[in-house]
């Protein structure tokens, strides 16, 4: 009796040792399974990595499509720039003057006043400028240009300026009679032929336009044929110009 239990006993303690002997061995089984897979893996791994090429290794970074927002200035910063400020204020100063400057280069010039001018009489004209086509004259009958106009008078009417001017000239003409020529400084000259010999002016004289220079006379033996008149000329330079289309004149 007492054998069959220990006979009990020592089967099951042999089924139990059996059974841990079984686990511990499939332990081990799964760790050397592991631990091989693992290898494995890792040495497949590194056999893929080594074969593509270093362009597919690198890492790329999408750029930003917008600048990022400025930050907003350290006080370190803002003190840099009050000084900056604080420096150029002196050359800043200058401006209203250079501004003042400025303003009175582009203020226009005064505009000079017209000078008034004047008919040299006021009778009728009784002989046209020609413009530079030929007339008969009545005195020889010679076909000539008439250089000036022809207004009529008496003898010892007065004898006006034209303008504003400097007698240039004063002399007997041997044709033309005693003359006087007034350089009005504006490159216009007027010339007042057939006068009597009393005149007003000498060479040299400042006259105003309007001023009395003479007198009508007779001395212009180119046109003694014609009634008592003034033969006036205008030059703009040392061309011949209509005087009535030049002046505008006040009859006196």
């Amino acid at each position: 009796m007492h054998n069959k239990i220990h006979s009990k006993r020592t089967g099951r303690l042999s089924f139990y040792l059996v059974m841990l002997l079984c686990a511990v061995m499939i332990g081990v089984s799964c760790w050397f399974a592991y631990t091989q897979t693992a290898q494995e893996i890792t040495l497949q791994l590194d056999s893929a990595l080594d074969g593509m090429p270093a362009a597919d290794l690198e890492v790329r970074v999408p750029l930003p499509t917008e600048a990022p927002a400025a930050r907003p200035a350290a006080p370190a910063e803002q003190s840099a720039q009050i000084a900056l400020t604080v420096e150029v204020l002196p050359e800043t100063q200058a401006a209203p003057a250079l501004q003042e400057e400025t303003a009175a280069e582009a203020t226009e010039p005064p505009t000079v006043p017209t000078p008034s001018l004047y008919l040299p009489a006021g009778g009728e004209i009784i002989g046209d400028f020609s413009h530079g086509e030929l007339v008969r004259s009545q005195t020889t009958g010679v076909w000539q240009t008439h250089n000036g106009i022809d207004i009529a008078g008496s003898l010892g009417d007065p004898v006006y300026a034209m303008a504003d001017g400097i007698v240039s000239e004063v002399r007997d003409d041997p044709l033309w009679g005693i003359c006087v020529t007034i350089d009005h400084q504006n490159g216009m000259y007027s010339r007042y032929c057939g006068m009597n010999p009393g005149l007003n002016v000498c060479e040299g004289d400042a006259v105003s336009g309007g001023a009395v220079i003479g007198a009508f006379g007779d001395s212009a033996d180119a046109e003694h044929a014609m009634d008592t008149h003034l033969h006036f000329e205008v030059l703009q330079g040392e061309h011949y110009i209509d005087p009535c289309a030049y002046l505008n004149a006040q009859s006196r």
